[in-house]
């Protein structure tokens, strides 16, 4: 059963327009796709289908800076090699000087204590 809704206009006419005009459809209403006419065909199909979504894709990179974004941020190269900061003395301390822009910096990241 439909039901109506009566919407008066500024006319003296009245208008009946179905509740459902002013809805908007479900996506459960849409209809499916159409099954190919062939149930061969349509097996075929659906076995193409699932061998495209299962195949993994075979990438290689053979550079390791193709791997990331060329807009990434790079860390910024160490200050010095080994394990003893030549300037301090510092043994397993940071290899570069976290002070270097006034604040307490890792990676172009600031963190306030």
């Amino acid at each position: 059963m439909q039901t109506f809704l009566r919407i008066s206009t500024t006319s003296t006419r009245l208008s009946l327009y179905p509740i459902r005009f002013f809805t908007t459809p479900s996506r459960f209403e849409r209809p499916g796709p159409l099954p190919l006419g062939d149930p061969e065909e349509q097996k075929e199909f659906e076995e193409l289908v699932k061998k495209q979504s299962s195949a993994e894709l075979a990438v290689t990179i053979e550079d390791e800076e193709q791997l990331t974004h060329p807009d990434v941020r790079r860390e910024p190269p160490p200050e010095f090699e080994g394990d003893k900061n030549p300037v301090t003395g510092e043994i397993g301390g940071p290899k570069r000087d976290p002070l270097v822009h006034g604040d307490w910096s890792y990676g172009s990241r600031v963190t306030d204590f």
